[in-house]
């Protein structure tokens, strides 16, 4: 840039003067560039827009900051991230359709470096499905290194989307599935710090945030069709959800299984995510459904099911309760209460002709699912639900 002054008679003199970054920022912001300091953001709980570092940055130690006139569907959100190592989550919520219904992405700092220090997860409900989602399917375990800026982009197409942390080249974790529709929808940052956890101040502040929809600077792998797996429970009668108790249930309520029960489909990888099924009743947070299933059997004999769920089941063959288990999250007992196949083993005393299986899922926090797969069919029908 230069200055001109006048000189004697009309010669001007002109000469060059520098400019600071933040000076030609502020003069022409970058595409997509979202200042905090902009009315239009919504502040809730302990959030505050400082400068700092010799930035402008949102210091969040407890709370959300939404920017609801943001849309979304396909782009790219670029923000850079400070974290410290208290135990904590940092937040980018995206997608936004309405309170509770939205993607979210995290970081876990305080796991820097271990499996889940980075998580994806839909919600459904106001209810995150984490326990969901992980490898894979949402997790990866990226170093965070605390006290400095960490850049974070997460590219949007479709259903897909592509985590980088710390560059822009190689994605740290890839979502082949993102669980909620590929709608826009707006934007948030959120800061959630545990109670009782030591230290003050905040535990996150962003900078640099830029929202570009339809800039789209990764190429996806192309989808593949995923094949059918022998075994895989691919529908379930269930119930209405209802309030459950936070403990073991060996009956539903009777209103539960008065009312005609719903046919829901499995996910390609046998996961039923109930929370997005089944609609809850206003306020209810420990909520749970009944999930029928009917088994033809040519002779009776042990027949073995494997069986993931969150938090809590009880299995009943034929009106008898035959398992129980609770897997629900407990920090104390370091249980994350993860749904997996693996998580457990049921032997079915079916008898030859017709069976019902009933499983009481109830869940309090983390995501609400199921996930069934026989290990043979041999001699063995399923008994489709009707619609």
């Amino acid at each position: 840039m230069k200055a001109c002054r006048a000189a004697v008679g009309v010669i001007r003199i002109c000469v060059p003067i520098a400019v600071s970054a933040a000076s030609a920022l502020s003069q022409a912001p970058s595409p997509g560039a979202l200042s905090f300091a902009d009315s239009r953001w919504a502040l809730q709980d302990s959030v505050r827009v400082e400068p700092f570092d010799g930035r402008e940055v949102l210091a969040i130690t407890n709370g959300f900051a939404f920017r609801r006139d943001v849309s979304l569907r396909d782009g790219t959100i670029d923000v850079d991230v400070m974290t410290t190592r208290r135990r904590s989550f940092v937040y980018v919520l995206f997608r936004i359709q309405s309170e509770g219904n939205q993607e979210e992405f995290y970081l876990r700092p305080h796991k820097s470096g271990l499996p889940d220090a980075i998580q994806y997860a839909p919600v459904y409900q106001g209810q995150s499905a984490w326990q969901l989602y992980h490898g894979a399917n949402g997790t990866a375990a990226p170093e965070i290194e605390p006290g400095v800026w960490n850049h974070l982009r997460i590219v949007l197409q479709g259903r897909q989307a592509a985590v980088f942390f710390g560059d822009t080249t190689k994605p740290v974790l890839h979502i082949r599935r993102l669980g909620q529709e590929p709608i826009a929808g707006s934007v948030a940052m959120r800061g959630f710090l545990p109670p009782g956890t030591s230290g003050s101040g905040p535990i996150v502040r962003f900078s640099n945030l830029k929202v570009r929809p339809d800039y789209v600077p990764y190429t996806f792998p192309a989808t593949a069709v995923e094949a059918a797996v022998p075994g895989m429970v691919r529908a379930w009668n269930v119930s209405a959800a209802f309030v459950a108790p936070d403990s073991a249930l060996l009956t539903a309520p009777p209103a539960a299984t008065a009312a005609p029960m719903k046919r829901v489909e499995a996910l390609a990888n046998g996961l039923v995510e109930l929370h997005r099924l089944i609609p809850l009743p206003r306020g209810v947070r420990n909520a749970g459904t009944v999930a029928r299933l009917v088994i033809d059997a040519d002779a009776a004999g042990l027949y073995r099911m494997n069986l993931g769920f969150s938090d809590r089941v009880t299995v009943s063959l034929n009106g008898a309760p035959i398992f129980h288990r609770d897997d629900s999250y407990s920090y104390e007992n370091r249980r994350d209460g993860l749904i997996s196949l693996e998580q457990a083993v049921v032997y079915l005393p079916l008898r030859a002709g017709r069976n019902e299986l009933s499983l009481i899922v109830t869940d309090r926090f983390g995501g609400w699912g199921l996930v069934g797969q026989f290990a043979s069919m041999q001699g063995l029908r399923i008994i489709e639900p009707s619609q």
